[in-house]
């Protein structure tokens, strides 16, 4: 017997229905006393066990993309309110970059190479074989070669993290590769991805994070674990090309903003888009752009996300500011990011952070007569870049110091303007007017 039509109609919108009610259902925001949190030196955290800033934080990772707390996250717990500006930053270069989900796999996990952490390495080798990315690119980034048979879209990405990474800056001929193919936008969403899961790495590698059950580590320690692009590259490599810095006032709503930069022209207030218009003019009614601003703008998603990342570091952490600008110093050191040391080097003498040891740290060597918390800081933040790792020693002096939230503070502080480091090395950002560079090209530059 035949159902008439209206029948047969009826069944199907009943069966799209409940098929939408089950993907709703899976869609669903998990119970967040049901998450079973994971840590070593950080312990992990219950849900009823947390403040209402922790539990805020756990709630938008809930219903983010993630719709999880893995990886970083219990440590990022411990300073929740940057945290949750963190992992907001994190998924918008994750989740909605400019970039092919297998070059931003690809990226992920050369910069967990980089910094051999294990965990993410674990996760996102998953992940970039899940979007594409061929295995064997996968195999010859773990053994630290230089893989064959990339796609150009990818050759151009793997060209701009390699050199970043590893010279701490960028070629001429690299950087129009990727401004061809993927925009400034694109080449702002490489350095955020990039940047973020450096992060990620060093919270990672600090707390000594698990793998799970059963997994076993597969990266092993290589004197350079991503290869260096050319004979003799390294943290000691100049600024390529030729400069040609500029500078512009532009107009916000009646606020007159000064923009300068260099491979990155400076952008007038008129030639914004309207996301970068409602971002500009966010800034402007508050402290201004900072020095990264006419770089982030390219990407106001996660521009915008940055910056108030960078807000609650500079002005609002749980560690002393003598101690945060010591931080950011030997950052910029490790970098040799100039615009980033003249301004901070500024902040730091008026934090009261010697110019005798700020000197020291400029020239390469260790400085003497450090107070007992100025060394604290100055071991842990330099055994982290040199080594991906901190000794219990250095962990415990620090943790006793200030605490599992100044912990979190010191390494999201270095985390984060490493990223300004990034952006500034690539654009190449100029010095204010009249400074000269106080900064040598060395190549082991924190002793």
């Amino acid at each position: 017997m035949r159902l008439p039509l209206f029948c047969i109609f009826l069944a199907g919108a009943i069966g799209i229905a409940n098929a939408q009610t089950a993907v709703r259902q899976s869609q669903q925001t998990p119970d967040p006393r049901s998450l079973v949190l994971a840590g070593d030196r950080f312990k992990p955290l219950k849900y009823d066990e947390m403040t209402p800033q922790q539990k805020t934080m756990i709630d938008h990772l809930l219903a983010g993309e993630r719709r999880g707390a893995n990886g970083p996250f219990n440590v990022l717990l411990r300073s929740p309110e940057v945290g949750d500006l963190a992992q907001q930053f994190g998924g918008a270069t994750r989740f909605r970059a400019s970039l092919p989900r297998d070059v931003s796999e690809t990226i992920i996990i050369m910069t967990g190479r980089f910094w051999m952490a294990q965990y993410e390495w674990t996760a996102h080798k998953a992940a970039a074989l899940q979007n594409g990315v061929n295995p064997a690119i996968v195999d010859a980034i773990a053994t630290g070669k230089r893989p064959t048979g990339m796609s150009p879209d990818m050759e151009v990405a793997y060209n701009f993290i390699d050199e970043l990474l590893t010279t701490h800056q960028v070629s001429d001929a690299t950087f129009k590769a990727a401004r061809d193919k993927y925009g400034e936008k694109g080449i702002v969403d490489m350095i955020g991805l990039s940047g973020w899961y450096t992060i990620v790495s060093m919270v990672l590698n600090v707390d000594r994070y698990p793998l799970a059950p059963g997994v076993q580590p597969e990266l092993k320690p290589l004197e350079n674990p991503l290869p260096l692009p050319m004979p003799g590259a390294g943290f000691a490599t100049p600024i390529p090309g030729t400069p040609s810095p500029s500078s512009i006032t532009t107009n916000i709503k009646g606020k007159a903003i000064a923009l300068a930069g260099d491979r990155f022209k400076p952008l007038p207030y008129e030639q914004m888009d309207p996301a970068q218009k409602k971002m500009a003019e966010t800034m402007a009614a508050g402290r201004g752009p900072g020095g990264s601003f006419n770089i982030i703008v390219r990407s106001p998603g996660s521009g915008s996300l940055f910056y108030d990342m960078g807000e609650r570091i500079r002005f609002h952490m749980s560690v002393p500011d003598k101690l945060k600008e010591l931080a950011i110093l030997l950052t910029a050191r490790y970098w040799t990011a100039h615009f980033e040391w003249q301004a901070h080097r500024r902040a730091a003498v008026q934090a009261g952070l010697s110019e005798e040891k700020i000197k020291a740290i400029a020239e390469g060597r260790r400085p003497a007569g450090m107070s007992a918390d100025e060394e604290t800081v100055y071991n842990f933040v330099t055994e982290l870049y040199k080594t991906k790792n901190v000794s219990d020693a250095t962990f415990g002096a620090l943790k006793n110091l200030t605490g599992e939230r100044g912990v979190v503070d010191i390494v999201a502080t270095a985390g984060y303007y490493q990223v300004v480091s990034m952006g500034m090395n690539v654009d190449r950002r100029p010095l204010g007017e009249g400074q000269q560079p106080e900064l040598k090209y060395i190549a082991r530059p924190l002793p």
